[in-house]
């Protein structure tokens, strides 16, 4: 009887442990795997696979490895996870570039014109080198671009030259513990952007951010709080500008965060010095401002006279839930308020001591 006993509660044991692991298990509902082993081997494979337009959450593992494809998941494949092991071994690579696309916005490597979409662990590069002699007359090639509303990406990185990053329909998305590279116009568009806990490593003496909101309709634009903004690793920067206004109502603002001594005194740079070129003006309209930021770079006692040195109060009103609110704009429609949360989020902030500020810092190894 003791035996028959001791042999029901190990059964019973294993059975619950069985039980608990499959509860904990991730399940995928397509997998990509260039050596086959998965559905796909192809990533647009994978985004073609998706149901349209279902309200149920379609969740795409992909396996290590370097994924060379120009890729676009459609308006209709709404609800989809794109989950890699690492940023470091899941690489989604292309190498288009706008004099032979057909303009900027057609030179993406990726391109997320979906609802819902929720990316993970993932690289989005476009490896065309704006600085070489080749590219000069239309180097511009877009390593992401964003068109979806309430899109997500966490422990991603986006990499590339100029214009890496296009964040180009008035929509809300959400970065979190990602690492963005380039040279000029790197983070551009006229999104409404929440950069959290990022580091943003500059290639080159240019502007990190050029925005292109509507004059007077988007309260906000993109916000940077608790980021790290450094110069590329192994290079020799001395002159990078927190942004110039691509468009009239050009919104960015950093808060809490560290700059290193790259960044020039004035902040802020005008898009163009040439008084007949159509955006001269766009700084009288633009919105530009930091708050409790540090390092060496943080000094503002000559930073241009057009941009804000927030308060206290003002800078409470760039909570997530107010940022990503339904009624921040007038100039898209947005479906409802939205305030993102990313379970299973370990990441501790990678912002240096407030100690720090006569000193830069290195974060080449950025997040493990």
């Amino acid at each position: 009887m003791k035996k028959t006993l001791l042999t029901f509660y190990f059964l019973l044991f294993c059975f619950t442990t069985s039980l608990h692991a499959q509860k904990n298990k991730i399940a995928y509902d397509i997998v990509v795997a260039a050596d086959g082993s998965g559905n796909y081997t192809k990533v647009q494979d994978a985004f073609n696979a998706v149901p349209d337009n279902s309200s149920k959450r379609t969740i795409i593992f992909i396996k290590p490895g370097t994924y060379k494809e120009k890729l676009k998941l459609a308006a209709g494949k709404k609800n989809v996870s794109l989950i890699g092991k690492s940023y470091k071994n899941t690489i989604l690579t292309y190498d288009d570039y706008a004099e032979i696309a057909g303009g900027t916005s057609k030179s993406f490597s990726v391109l997320i014109e979906a609802n819902d979409f929720f990316a993970e662990n993932i690289t989005f590069e476009n490896t065309i080198n704006s600085e070489l002699q080749e590219y000069k007359k239309g180097g511009q090639a877009v390593a992401l671009m964003v068109n979806g509303d309430r899109t997500i990406f966490h422990n991603c990185k986006m990499s590339g030259f100029q214009d890496t990053f296009y964040l180009k329909a008035n929509k809300r998305t959400y970065i979190k513990d990602c690492i963005i590279d380039g040279t000029t116009d790197f983070i551009f568009g006229a999104g409404i952007a929440l950069f959290e806990n990022c580091v943003i490593q500059c290639r080159k003496d240019s502007f990190i951010t050029a925005g292109n909101h509507e004059a007077g309709k988007s309260k906000y634009g993109f916000v940077f709080k608790d980021c790290v903004i450094m110069k590329y690793p192994k290079t020799a920067l001395s002159k990078v500008s927190l942004g110039r206004p691509w468009g009239a109502g050009a919104n960015t603002v950093f808060i809490n965060s560290y700059f290193e001594s790259i960044i020039i005194p004035e902040g802020w740079s005008i898009w163009s010095k040439d008084p007949e070129h159509k955006a001269y003006d766009n700084w009288k309209t633009s919105f530009y401002a930091e708050y409790d930021c540090f390092g060496p770079g943080s000094d503002t006692d000559k930073r241009i006279a057009w941009s804000r040195q927030l308060h206290k109060t003002e800078a409470a009103e760039y909570a997530k839930e107010k940022i990503f609110a339904a009624n921040t704009t007038t100039t898209s429609i947005l479906e409802g308020d939205w305030n993102p949360v990313i379970e299973k989020d370990k990441c501790d902030s990678i912002l240096p001591i407030k100690k720090a500020k006569n000193a830069d810092s290195n974060f080449e190894k950025a997040f493990n």
